[in-house]
């Protein structure tokens, strides 16, 4: 009995309920996956309100109606207006002092010309040149020194030659001391760069080659100066102009332009400026002239400026979901009301052969330019409209090309018009006020390429 071998029994296979579940499910699951791999695959984009701007900024040269005075006598010049005031003509812009004890008499009454407001202003240049330092551009510690020197003339210079006659004469210096008056009204300036005689005949491409450049000499000094010499300049017009130097596609749109908008980089100030246009050395140049914020830019030569014909505001969508379908024209002059609504009336031939009209409203067709463009599933070729005005028929008939998008907010693919404000290579702003266009947060197909109206996106 020991020598007996026992041999397992195998059970045969099977299957049960649990067994053809589980094969059922897997064959599904790949059938899935199948599916998603080999299917096309929609994109949908949500339409956002944004701004695209592509203008680059570019460099122009300032030019003004100015001169630079020159001393009349040797000595010190003690000034007596403000930088930036208006001067007009006959008042006492500076006073030559010979020996210098006039320059100390002044000194003394400014000093005592301190109050709230003068340290108001001077918390406001403190606050400006604070903002606005750089290491990069150190010079303007300088210019910081002056601004503050400027702030002390502000508040003193109603009263300042006046009482600075009472103290000439209780010292016994009037014989050192001579007053000199303006021959021109203008804006005053107390520094030169050396720019001030160019004109527009005088414009040359390498002229711009010195931005970054220019260096401002301050003409305020504490120092004797001889017959002859610098003492201020004088801004004798509200005019002035910034040429900038072209490329081509600035110029072809400039060329069309009487008027263009204009930012200045520095302070984010825009305004409106006339566009004359000319060419030198085989240069295209624009002068851009403007009468608003001469005083804020008279002491800048050269301003980084930015045009806004390469931007706009409105519904971004991307290049590649626009597409083109024919439309069909209907004027705007046969169009009738009815109640709110803006339609037509269209002719209508019953099963019996009678005649019969149709009010179908346009409130979602696209309008521009006084025509509608009206889709193919309202009117086709060949129908005809009742023109009320006239009591005349139209026959529909022309086509035009309207560009839009598929809209796929109801599951389906329903084309929308647009109208482009601007393009750039990747993405299009267009209009938010399109009849039966797009408004924010609509979604919208990537890529139409491979739809048509009412396909249904999965």
């Amino acid at each position: 009995m020991s020598d007996r071998k026992i041999v397992p029994y195998r059970k045969s296979f099977r299957p049960n309920l649990a067994f053809f579940i589980f094969i059922i499910i897997i064959i599904y699951l790949v059938v899935l996956g199948w599916n998603y791999l080999t299917r096309e695959h929609i994109s949908i984009y949500e339409v956002n309100t944004s701004d695209i701007s592509d203008d680059a900024p570019i460099y122009g040269f300032v030019m003004r109606e100015e001169e630079v005075v020159a001393s009349e006598g040797d000595g010190y010049i003690n000034y007596y207006n403000a930088e930036g005031s208006r001067i007009k003509t006959g008042s006492v812009v500076y006073t030559v002092d010979k020996n210098g004890e006039v320059n100390s008499l002044l000194e003394n009454l400014q000093s005592k010309t301190k109050n709230a407001e003068n340290i108001s202003a001077m918390r406001e240049a403190i606050a400006s040149f604070r903002n606005s330092f750089s290491l990069s551009s150190y010079g303007q510690v300088s210019a910081f020194k002056y601004a503050i020197s400027n702030v002390i003339f502000e508040q003193s210079r109603g009263s300042l030659y006046s009482d600075l006659n009472h103290a000439v004469e209780a010292s016994g210096s009037r014989k050192n001391f001579t007053k000199i008056s303006a021959k021109k009204s203008g804006v005053i300036s107390y520094s030169v760069d050396g720019y001030e005689t160019i004109k527009q005949k005088d414009i040359t491409p390498k002229l711009f080659e010195q931005y970054g450049m220019v260096s401002r000499q301050q003409l305020q000094k504490n120092e004797s100066i001889k017959t002859g010499a610098a003492v201020y300049r004088l801004i004798t017009s509200n005019d002035w102009s910034i040429v900038v130097k072209l490329d081509d596609s600035y110029y072809e749109a400039l060329k069309q332009q009487d008027y263009i908008p204009v930012s200045i980089v520095k302070d984010h100030i825009s305004f409106n400026a006339s566009v004359e246009l000319f060419e030198k050395d085989g240069v295209r140049f624009a002068k851009l002239g403007t009468s608003r914020f001469m005083e804020r830019y008279m002491n800048d030569r050269f301003l980084e400026i930015e045009f806004h014909l390469k931007s706009a505001s409105g519904l971004k969508i991307p290049n590649s979901s626009i597409l083109t379908k024919d439309f069909y024209v209907i004027p705007e002059s046969i169009t009738t009301t009815s109640g709110n609504e803006t339609g037509i009336v269209k002719q209508i031939v019953t099963e019996d052969g009678k005649i019969s009209y149709q009010f179908i409203s346009l409130e979602n067709s696209a309008h521009r330019d006084k025509q509608y463009y009206v889709s193919s599933s309202i009117v086709s070729g060949g129908d005809i409209l009742r023109d009320s005005g006239k009591n005349e028929s139209y026959i529909v008939s022309s086509k035009e090309p309207v560009s839009g998008v598929y809209c796929v907010n109801q599951g389906y693919c329903e084309f929308c018009p647009i109208d482009i404000r601007y393009q750039n290579k990747e993405y299009t702003i267009i209009s938010d006020t399109t009849k039966g266009g797009l408004s924010a947060y609509d979604h919208i197909v990537v890529d139409p390429t491979r739809l048509k109206d009412d396909d249904f996106i999965k």
